[in-house]
């Protein structure tokens, strides 16, 4: 009886884990997307925590800066990589940077 409650427990657990991810559209092959990852805290800041204004130029500010992966501009990193945040930050994303990238 124990036996079936572990494995009861344990298909619970994988189901409702499977079931609730998003998928991920972060291109793992564009540099640019590592600029946007790597700028987490300062546009969670914005999106989130709403520590200052999420605007275009705050935003673009958090990935622009000395020691990029690529010299794009932020927008064009933003548009290029849509899917590397939480859902709340890649709608901000998506509605403020949409395709077509310049």
């Amino acid at each position: 009886m124990m036996r079936f409650k572990i494995a009861l427990l344990i298909a619970y657990f994988a189901l409702t884990t499977t079931a609730s991810q998003a998928p991920d559209e972060c291109p793992k092959d564009e540099f640019a997307c590592i600029d946007v990852m790597n700028s987490s805290q300062c546009i969670e800041q914005l999106v989130i925590e709403k520590l200052s204004p999420a605007t275009r130029e705050n935003l673009i500010k958090c990935v622009e800066y000395e020691g990029t992966a690529t010299n794009l501009p932020g927008a064009t990193k933003y548009c290029r990589c849509p899917g590397c945040h939480t859902a709340a930050i890649n709608s901000v994303i998506k509605e403020m940077f949409p395709a077509p990238c310049s």
